[in-house]
């Protein structure tokens, strides 16, 4: 029961971190956090100790947990890997690539927020799962778990047209079954969100 319990918390602290409902600098204290759950403080102390070791919380001596910040450095690291697992993705893709997988691509609609950042998902995941390397996939859907906070700060993220707009050179290339281009439209259509998250950040 505990176990289950755990997870679900760990989810839900998870979810509220990435979101942004939990902003940077929040503590973050067991006792407090195991009322509100209705559990006794050791699937929570678990819990939070799993966001550890995701960096996305900080133990603090006889206080509790830190909500970590984000650096400029995380922002540049995350994207780095992102332009070389995505790229590298989209390439093998290109040779790869069914013609049920390009029809998905293309009928991913963006719709309004919160539905963008799922569809983008969806998306990249999708051109991951084409490039035919079950562990590409698996550190490509890891990082995109990592990056979905840093994704928040991304205007995209809430306007559709401009979100969409940028899988179009990857589509093209993808269809053209050309692994250059389809590469560099997918480190492009990453790098220029990169330069966006930092305008904000």
């Amino acid at each position: 029961m505990e176990q289950s319990k755990k997870h679900e918390i760990y989810e839900a602290i998870r979810e509220d971190i990435i979101a942004r409902e939990l902003k940077p600098g929040t503590i973050l204290n067991e006792g407090v956090l195991a009322k509100q759950h209705g559990v006794s403080r050791t699937p929570v102390r678990e819990a939070l100790l799993m966001l550890a070791v995701e960096n996305l919380v900080n133990p603090l001596p006889r206080a509790g947990y830190l909500v970590t910040e984000l650096t400029m450095r995380d922002v540049q690291e995350s994207f780095h890997l992102r332009e070389l697992l995505e790229g590298e993705a989209a390439r093998m893709a290109a040779s790869r690539i069914t013609t049920t997988q390009l029809a998905h691509l293309r009928e991913i609609e963006i719709g309004v927020p919160p539905y963008v950042e799922q569809m983008n998902r969806d998306f990249h995941l999708t051109i991951a799962q084409a490039s035919g390397s079950e562990r590409l996939y698996k550190l490509i859907e890891q990082i995109l778990d990592e990056v979905k906070r840093i994704l928040s700060y991304d205007p995209y993220m809430i306007d559709p047209p401009q979100a969409y707009r940028g899988h179009k050179e990857i589509i093209e290339a993808l269809q053209k079954r050309d692994p250059e281009a389809a590469e560099a439209a997918m480190r492009q259509h990453i790098a220029n969100a990169k330069s966006r998250v930092l305008e904000r950040f």
